[in-house]
């Protein structure tokens, strides 16, 4: 006979779900155990134990009915779907993570999260799964067609609660990884401070999120001290004349979205880290707003290098930051819509913001340093070591740079013609960016090589 105990504890008490097998009298101690808990949407029922691949749970309810210890795993049979929202309030511990992933050996496609529901009055926002504890972990899960196409009066503090993945500012320390997520207005938001969003593949969502203002966002982050890296972002933006949230002056109205946005200005950001992603197709690698229920927050110190970029609107909109990093990028910048707002888009007064080791090959006369509409004086960004690169048309600087020791010839790519992927952006031997960078002190490129590889450090994203 198997007898299963819930415990509830509070304040200092421990809370667990404890289970003997009855081949003994020993009971399990909470504070060293973890359990793993399977659910099947398909063959599961909510009146089984939920401990073993053949006894699953069949819906997401039951897991509000359990408190979730440091090092519990939660696995949801791939073929799976669920609609609504999963909140995780329960807190893991450094090495314990509370994990939600896949299982089986079977070909169907993982576990699919879904949501549509946007009712402010019920507090449901379109979440798939909402983090509201400390060290948890989702990944290998599938998320698709959640919310977008808002209409009405919505303010900021609504629309920032998007998110088909939502990582809360009671969360820290959460990591979400190898997921996939198809067509959500917003794929991950995070306000969880050291959360990591890693190796994740997010596509194609071409649907307003806010009629007729916002365009839909992969990564949208509203706190400091978070991680973005290794993921793959494609075809993020929404083109329509309708769009018309900006003054025509710098390019607004006409298109909107991207790969990540920076906002929120209630709270000062920092130490935002942007490392190693894929992007293409999308409206945008990053925009840092300056101005939503705060003007001109204190935002600083970001990292954005070895990132490889091939978009439309800008590699970033830097509006708000001072003391940034944009090094080791290589930008791609030979698409261009109705919306254009250069390369480097760099306009706080006097933020000096580093931009270093970059290579840029742009098209179709597009700047490379545009300024903007904000700029009242010079931004004061310290440029250097960049390799600029017209493959058609004219270069066009901009306002700022070139920089000090910068190239303007061909970068000799291996693949620039038909390039498909990032690996046809890999220099070849003979590239003017070989040994031409500064050494900023990274170890790895985009490929994970070895920098330096001999002699100096390289421009852009790959190591030769």
């Amino acid at each position: 006979m198997i007898i299963y105990i819930v415990c509830l504890g509070m304040n200092s008490f421990l809370s667990c779900t404890d289970k003997n097998d009855g081949d003994n009298d020993n009971d399990v101690d909470p504070a060293t155990t973890s359990f793993i808990y399977y659910i099947d949407s398909e063959d599961g029922n909510d009146t089984n134990a939920g401990f073993s691949e053949d006894s699953a749970w069949k819906s997401l309810s039951k897991i509000d009915e359990i408190a979730l210890l440091p090092g519990d795993t939660i696995k949801f049979k791939r073929g799976s779907r669920f609609h609504g929202t999963l909140y995780i309030s329960d807190s893991g511990e450094d090495n314990k993570y509370i994990v939600l992933t896949s299982y089986s050996d079977s070909n169907d496609q993982a576990p699919l999260f879904t949501n549509t529901v946007f009712n402010s009055g019920e507090n449901q926002y379109g979440n798939c799964i909402r983090l509201q504890g400390d060290y948890i972990i989702v990944e290998n899960l599938y998320f698709e067609h959640t919310v977008a196409e808002l209409s009405g009066n919505l303010g900021f503090p609504l629309m920032w609660e998007l998110g088909a993945i939502y990582i809360d500012k009671t969360a820290s320390h959460c990591i979400v990884r190898n997921n996939e997520i198809f067509d959500c207005g917003v794929g991950i938001k995070s306000y969880g401070a050291h959360a990591l969003i890693t190796n994740n593949y997010i596509h194609d969502c071409n649907r307003i999120l806010k009629e007729w203002s916002w365009g839909p966002l992969a990564i949208w982050l509203g706190g400091d001290y978070q991680e973005v890296s290794y993921n793959t972002v494609i075809n993020y933006s929404a083109v329509d004349p309708r769009i018309s949230w900006g003054p025509n002056s710098y390019g607004g109205g006409g298109a909107d979205g991207g790969v990540i946005e920076i906002d929120d200005g209630r709270e000062p950001k920092s130490n935002i880290e942007i490392h190693h992603n894929y992007t293409r197709d999308n409206q945008g690698f990053i925009e840092v707003t300056w101005t939503d229920l705060v003007q001109n927050p204190p935002y600083t110190d970001f990292s954005i290098h070895h990132n490889v970029s091939d978009d439309y609107q800008q590699f970033i909109a830097l509006w708000s930051g001072s003391g940034c990093r944009i090094e080791n990028n290589t930008v791609i910048r030979r698409k261009k819509n109705v919306c254009d707002w250069g390369v480097f888009n760099l306009t706080q007064y006097n933020g000096k913001n580093y931009v270093r080791n970059n290579l840029v090959i742009v098209e179709n006369d597009i700047v490379i340093f545009p300024g903007g509409s904000q700029q009242t004086s010079s931004a004061n960004s310290i440029i250097s070591n960049n390799l600029f690169f017209a493959a058609s048309g004219e270069l066009n600087i901009g306002t700022e740079g070139p920089g000090a020791n910068s190239i303007n010839s061909d970068p000799l790519l291996i693949n620039y013609q038909n390039a498909q992927g990032p690996e046809d952006f890999n220099l070849s031997a003979s590239s003017p960016a070989v040994n031409s960078g500064l050494n900023l002190g990274f170890n790895l490129d985009f490929n994970d090589s070895a920098i330096p590889n001999d002699g100096l450090p390289d421009i852009g994203a790959f190591e030769f």
